[in-house]
């Protein structure tokens, strides 16, 4: 499947497109394991079972033991990447992350009243957890955070770690849905039309409807990206995330005209 477009390419393409050149083009540099960067993967784990915690009759404990328990397992979990970690760090990052249970549950609760108990409890259910999707037709593959049943239909849920927006969900976060609802269709032969979002860091979780603007959006990036995986070097965007770029020493390159039209 190597000449699959993974749906973390149009995640990339939508920060800056040079991201996805260099992905390929180049030898990714190791970026170094920071406490904000393990408190994410804490998050991520502890928001696996965030059922639990809805169904719980105490939240405060529940969500201390969820996390007490993803500290104990993230190591091996994500041993390689996480081999030789400082210890003092990890503790850290723990820390960081108890500070933050408090907003987390507050947020369970905002959902549960906006949503209702039960409705929430089939938006957190996995029936199937991180399934790797192909799609053929497209040459797209990606990974939803979970598969979920939505008054008996199809559906999938992607958790993140971001700051959650005041309504909604981000675009990043409604195109990946949508590029992911997409490989769902043809991997079980439905019809996804709804995904849903777990901003994790704050309890918020929310449904949304899969657009079909977003979806002729998605194959529109998807031929964009298979020309830059072909070699076009494409434009890069004067709102691109530079600073936090690990590519940023290599992007010195004057784009050609061509370029611009990527």
């Amino acid at each position: 499947m190597e000449d699959h477009i993974r749906v973390s390419d149009i995640s990339n393409y939508l920060k800056c497109p040079r991201q996805v050149y260099y992905t390929y083009k180049e030898s990714r540099p190791a970026n170094p394991i920071t406490s904000a960067y393990l408190e994410s993967l804490l998050i991520r784990e502890i928001a696996r079972s965030y059922v639990d915690v809805v169904r719980s009759g105490d939240m405060d404990g529940t969500l201390q033991e969820l996390l007490d328990v993803a500290a104990h397992q993230l190591t091996a979990i994500y041993r390689e990447e996480l081999r030789g970690i400082d210890e003092e760090m990890l503790f850290e990052a723990v820390e960081a992350v108890r500070s933050h249970l408090e907003g987390i549950k507050c947020g369970i609760l905002e959902s549960v009243e906006r949503l209702g108990s039960n409705r929430l409890v089939e938006l957190l259910t996995s029936h199937d957890t991180e399934p790797v999707l192909y799609s053929k037709k497209f040459g797209l593959s990606g990974s939803p955070d979970r598969l979920i049943m939505v008054d008996d239909v199809p559906g999938l849920s992607i958790i993140r770690t971001v700051r959650a927006p005041e309504s909604g969900i981000w675009k990043n976060d409604r195109i990946r849905l949508t590029a992911l609802s997409i490989l769902m269709e043809e991997e079980y032969d439905c019809v996804v039309s709804s995904g849903t979002v777990e901003y994790a860091r704050y309890g918020i979780i929310r449904n949304t409807n899969i657009k079909r603007s977003d979806r002729r959006k998605v194959l529109v990036l998807v031929g964009r990206i298979r020309k830059i995986m072909d070699g076009r070097l494409p434009h890069r965007p004067d709102d691109a995330p530079c600073d936090y770029c690990s590519y940023a020493e290599l992007c010195q390159v004057t784009p050609t005209l061509a370029s611009k039209f990527f």
